[in-house]
């Protein structure tokens, strides 16, 4: 499954990125024709012609050029000052009340060779 969708997915950016190379190669193709029968300067001699069917071209890439900027999401991109989370008034605090432990009482005499706890480390 993921052997198919890697090359399929690079193989449809490679196309999303050269779409505009697309557009071009389509005019080369077609350029007689669009010449003949959609040029604006159709009606003029063929010595008078400046536009040679380009204004076909420079449309198709405003065309793209505008759907690229309508699809593009910049008001989503701006920064914001404010939380994306609006903050709650009060947060609700969780406490446990406290349980006194009873732990029992070990009293037990200082085995010999050990030092009391209340005696002071000797630091000489």
């Amino acid at each position: 499954m993921y052997r198919i969708t890697g090359p399929l997915l690079a193989l449809l950016f490679a196309v999303v990125l050269n779409a505009p190379s697309l557009y071009l190669v389509q005019f080369t193709v077609r350029k007689a024709y669009i010449e003949r029968e959609l040029c604006v300067q159709r009606e003029q001699m063929e010595g008078m012609r400046t536009c040679h069917g380009e204004c076909q071209l420079s449309r198709k890439f405003r065309a793209l050029e505008q759907e690229a900027e309508a699809g593009f999401p910049a008001e989503r991109l701006e920064v914001r000052h404010e939380p994306m989370v609006q903050d709650r008034e009060t947060v609700p605090v969780f406490v446990r009340t406290a349980v006194r432990l009873n732990f029992p009482i070990c009293v037990s005499p200082v085995s010999p060779g050990h030092t009391a706890v209340a005696e002071p480390v000797p630091w000489c």
